[in-house]
């Protein structure tokens, strides 16, 4: 187990995480403890009883910030379907598909994120005259390279960027 920082204020209470994501004495002494990783050996009494202790707040997930997040990432893309779906049903597809960048934890996540947020301007921006072809191939950038090389050139390619 290995969490940033970001990754420990998303798991508190909605709240509670966006104080501690602000940069304070708390914020800098919680990232020193979170900066090196931690090993859990789950064949020891210790380590089950601290994994059994983390899925027990499975509860609370609709309370943290991280479920806030993703939730207002979801309606904004919904919003973004029925938008596009009302001046080109294919760029509202387009859209649709391009959730499955962000997927994965931790780091992967994060770059999952920061993909999709670079392929969605382009949408927000240039709205209905955006090609759905367009969409596709850049959709396509992101997930055949997780290092953001081939959407850098694509977003180049297409004067995107």
């Amino acid at each position: 187990m290995h969490p940033r920082i970001e990754e420990i204020c998303e798991a508190l209470p909605a709240g509670l995480g966006r104080w501690l994501a602000k940069p304070h004495w708390v914020h800098r002494f919680v990232r020193r403890f979170a900066q090196s990783g931690r090993v859990v050996q789950t064949s020891s009494l210790r380590g089950y009883l601290l994994l059994y202790f983390v899925a027990s707040l499975r509860g609370m997930r609709r309370r943290t910030l991280r479920y806030e997040l993703e939730n207002a990432r979801i309606v904004a893309w919904l919003a973004q379907i029925v938008e596009s779906a009302q001046h080109n049903p294919a760029l509202a597809t387009e859209v649709a598909q391009c959730q499955r960048i962000v997927k994965g934890y931790s780091d992967t996540h994060k770059r999952g994120v920061q993909n999709y947020q670079a392929v969605m301007a382009p949408v927000t921006n240039a709205g209905a005259r955006l090609a759905p072809a367009t969409l596709r191939e850049l959709r396509d950038a992101v997930l055949a390279d997780e290092h953001g090389n081939t959407l850098r050139a694509a977003l180049i390619r297409h004067a995107l960027a």
